[in-house]
Protein backbone atom coordinates (compact mmCIF):
# COMPACT_ATOMS: atom_id res chain seq x y z
CA UNK A 1 0.00 0.00 0.00
CA UNK A 2 1.59 3.50 -1.02
CA UNK A 3 2.17 5.84 1.57
CA UNK A 4 0.56 9.24 1.47
CA UNK A 5 2.12 12.24 0.62
CA UNK A 6 3.28 13.78 3.68
CA UNK A 7 3.31 17.72 2.24
CA UNK A 8 -0.28 17.53 0.93
CA UNK A 9 -1.45 20.02 3.49
CA UNK A 10 1.29 22.28 2.90
CA UNK A 11 1.08 21.82 -0.67
CA UNK A 12 -2.48 22.65 -0.66
CA UNK A 13 -1.55 25.84 1.55
CA UNK A 14 1.16 27.35 -1.10
CA UNK A 15 -1.93 26.48 -3.79
CA UNK A 16 -3.89 28.71 -1.63
CA UNK A 17 -1.75 31.44 -0.76
CA UNK A 18 -0.39 31.47 -4.54
CA UNK A 19 -4.18 32.07 -5.64
CA UNK A 20 -4.66 34.99 -2.92
CA UNK A 21 -1.51 36.30 -4.98
CA UNK A 22 -3.08 36.12 -8.45
CA UNK A 23 -5.81 37.93 -7.64
CA UNK A 24 -3.98 40.80 -5.86
CA UNK A 25 -2.35 40.72 -9.25
CA UNK A 26 -5.35 40.88 -10.89
CA UNK A 27 -6.63 43.68 -8.85
CA UNK A 28 -3.58 45.44 -9.21
CA UNK A 29 -3.67 45.36 -12.56
CA UNK A 30 -6.95 46.47 -12.86
CA UNK A 31 -6.13 49.51 -10.98
CA UNK A 32 -3.66 50.67 -12.92
CA UNK A 33 -6.12 50.50 -16.22
CA UNK A 34 -8.49 52.36 -14.23
CA UNK A 35 -5.67 55.01 -14.38
CA UNK A 36 -4.66 54.67 -17.60
CA UNK A 37 -8.75 55.10 -18.47
CA UNK A 38 -9.20 57.93 -16.12
CA UNK A 39 -5.62 59.69 -17.34
CA UNK A 40 -7.30 59.50 -21.06
CA UNK A 41 -10.31 61.10 -19.81
CA UNK A 42 -8.63 63.97 -18.77
CA UNK A 43 -6.14 64.79 -21.63
CA UNK A 44 -9.17 64.15 -24.31
CA UNK A 45 -10.81 66.65 -21.73
CA UNK A 46 -7.88 69.07 -21.37
CA UNK A 47 -7.66 68.75 -25.57
CA UNK A 48 -11.46 69.25 -26.28
CA UNK A 49 -10.82 72.40 -23.64
CA UNK A 50 -7.82 74.03 -25.42
CA UNK A 51 -9.76 73.71 -28.97
CA UNK A 52 -12.67 75.55 -27.35
CA UNK A 53 -10.10 78.17 -26.47
CA UNK A 54 -8.64 78.20 -29.50
CA UNK A 55 -12.32 78.90 -31.42
CA UNK A 56 -13.45 81.33 -29.03
CA UNK A 57 -9.95 83.13 -29.01
CA UNK A 58 -10.57 83.39 -32.87
CA UNK A 59 -13.94 84.91 -32.52
CA UNK A 60 -13.11 87.50 -29.71
CA UNK A 61 -13.10 86.89 -25.94
CA UNK A 62 -12.97 89.25 -22.48
CA UNK A 63 -9.68 89.13 -20.84
CA UNK A 64 -11.39 87.54 -17.57
CA UNK A 65 -12.66 84.85 -20.06
CA UNK A 66 -9.10 84.21 -21.18
CA UNK A 67 -7.98 83.80 -17.74
CA UNK A 68 -10.92 81.12 -17.06
CA UNK A 69 -9.91 79.68 -19.48
CA UNK A 70 -5.87 79.22 -18.67
CA UNK A 71 -6.55 78.50 -15.39
CA UNK A 72 -8.90 75.62 -16.07
CA UNK A 73 -6.44 74.20 -18.83
CA UNK A 74 -3.65 74.79 -15.80
CA UNK A 75 -5.70 72.67 -13.11
CA UNK A 76 -6.20 70.10 -16.15
CA UNK A 77 -2.26 69.80 -16.48
CA UNK A 78 -1.82 69.57 -13.07
CA UNK A 79 -4.44 66.52 -12.68
CA UNK A 80 -2.78 64.75 -15.79
CA UNK A 81 0.77 65.13 -14.11
CA UNK A 82 -1.04 63.91 -10.72
CA UNK A 83 -2.32 61.19 -12.74
CA UNK A 84 1.11 60.05 -14.00
CA UNK A 85 2.55 59.93 -10.63
CA UNK A 86 -0.77 57.50 -9.91
CA UNK A 87 0.18 55.48 -12.80
CA UNK A 88 3.64 55.23 -11.61
CA UNK A 89 2.28 53.88 -8.41
CA UNK A 90 -0.08 51.45 -10.12
CA UNK A 91 2.67 49.73 -12.32
CA UNK A 92 4.87 49.52 -9.04
CA UNK A 93 1.98 48.11 -7.38
CA UNK A 94 1.66 45.37 -10.05
CA UNK A 95 5.52 44.37 -10.29
CA UNK A 96 5.66 43.71 -6.49
CA UNK A 97 2.40 41.72 -7.02
CA UNK A 98 3.68 40.15 -9.63
CA UNK A 99 6.92 39.81 -8.01
CA UNK A 100 4.87 38.31 -4.67
CA UNK A 101 3.30 35.70 -7.07
CA UNK A 102 6.38 34.49 -8.37
CA UNK A 103 7.47 33.44 -5.19
CA UNK A 104 4.31 31.73 -4.61
CA UNK A 105 4.20 30.20 -7.76
CA UNK A 106 7.53 28.44 -7.36
CA UNK A 107 6.81 27.27 -3.62
CA UNK A 108 3.93 25.58 -5.46
CA UNK A 109 6.13 24.31 -7.95
CA UNK A 110 8.80 22.76 -5.15
CA UNK A 111 6.04 20.87 -3.37
CA UNK A 112 4.41 19.72 -6.44
CA UNK A 113 7.97 18.27 -7.40
CA UNK A 114 8.19 16.88 -3.84
CA UNK A 115 4.70 14.88 -4.52
CA UNK A 116 6.03 13.66 -7.81
CA UNK A 117 8.83 12.61 -6.61
CA UNK A 118 6.97 10.68 -3.82
CA UNK A 119 4.69 9.38 -6.11
CA UNK A 120 7.38 7.85 -8.49
CA UNK A 121 9.21 6.18 -5.10
CA UNK A 122 5.86 5.11 -4.72
CA UNK A 123 5.13 3.42 -7.49
CA UNK A 124 8.54 2.06 -8.17
CA UNK A 125 7.77 0.57 -4.82
CA UNK A 126 4.56 -0.99 -5.48
CA UNK A 127 6.26 -2.62 -8.28
CA UNK A 128 8.39 -4.22 -6.46
CA UNK A 129 6.52 -5.67 -4.26
CA UNK A 130 4.24 -6.84 -7.34
CA UNK A 131 7.65 -8.80 -8.56
CA UNK A 132 8.09 -9.99 -5.32
CA UNK A 133 4.70 -11.22 -5.33
CA UNK A 134 5.10 -12.61 -8.44
CA UNK A 135 7.82 -14.47 -8.13
CA UNK A 136 6.73 -16.02 -4.52
CA UNK A 137 3.87 -17.43 -6.65
CA UNK A 138 5.73 -18.45 -9.18
CA UNK A 139 8.09 -20.32 -7.01
CA UNK A 140 5.51 -21.83 -5.19
CA UNK A 141 3.78 -23.04 -8.15
CA UNK A 142 7.06 -24.43 -9.27
CA UNK A 143 7.49 -26.09 -5.92
CA UNK A 144 3.96 -27.90 -5.97
CA UNK A 145 4.86 -28.41 -9.74
CA UNK A 146 8.21 -30.40 -9.04
CA UNK A 147 7.00 -33.02 -6.41
CA UNK A 148 5.02 -34.30 -8.79
CA UNK A 149 1.05 -35.02 -8.28
CA UNK A 150 1.59 -37.62 -5.13
CA UNK A 151 3.87 -35.37 -3.88
CA UNK A 152 7.02 -37.43 -4.89
CA UNK A 153 9.43 -35.87 -6.66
Amino acid sequence: MAKPFQFTFLLELAIDKRDDAAGRMRDARQMLENARQKQTEIENYRNEYRARLANNAGQGMAIYQWNDYRQFIARLDLAVEQMNGEITRCELVVENTRLAWLVCEKEVKAFETLQLRHNEREAHRENKREQSRSDEWVSNAYAVGAKGPNGNE
